[in-house]
């Protein structure tokens, strides 16, 4: 296994842990006040430095294991690989957002917004790794 696939395991367990937070907080949250809350900026920013803090502990410890690999630059699979990651992680973005916009119309729950749009970005981003894994895996 490469430094680039140990990074997208890294990163999808990374994202999946700390999505199982947010959502745990939110959820419980709107158990308590009856509606789903507002999204609270200071915990948001927890959110993302735990996210950040977490991928730079893994992308060292990952290095540290085998430095050689951790420093060679992408070869033209890898590329590819991670530009069909990204495209289909993007359209699956944009599928989510329109569906949580087509929601907001529907509710007009700006908060139920606010908490779809940032699930379907961590929706995204774990289909991002989780592809770069598949066709890691597939050989493409």
């Amino acid at each position: 296994m490469g430094f680039q696939e140990k990074m997208a395991w890294a990163m999808t367990a990374i994202l999946v842990v700390t999505g199982i937070l947010y959502y745990s907080w939110v959820f419980y949250l709107a158990g308590e006040l009856g509606q789903l809350p507002p999204p609270l900026l200071p915990f948001i920013i927890v959110y993302v430095v735990l996210v950040v803090v977490a991928a730079i502990i893994a992308a060292v410890g990952i290095a540290v294991s085998n430095p050689s690999e951790a420093q060679a630059s992408l070869d033209e699979r890898e590329k590819i690989i991670q530009f069909k990651g990204e495209a289909w992680s993007s359209k699956a973005f944009g599928f989510l957002v329109l569906c949580a916009l087509l929601d907001f119309s529907l509710s007009g729950n700006g908060n139920r917004l606010f908490h779809s749009v940032f699930a379907a970005l961590m929706i995204s981003q774990i289909a991002e790794y989780g592809l770069q894994i598949f066709f890691l895996r597939r050989g493409i």
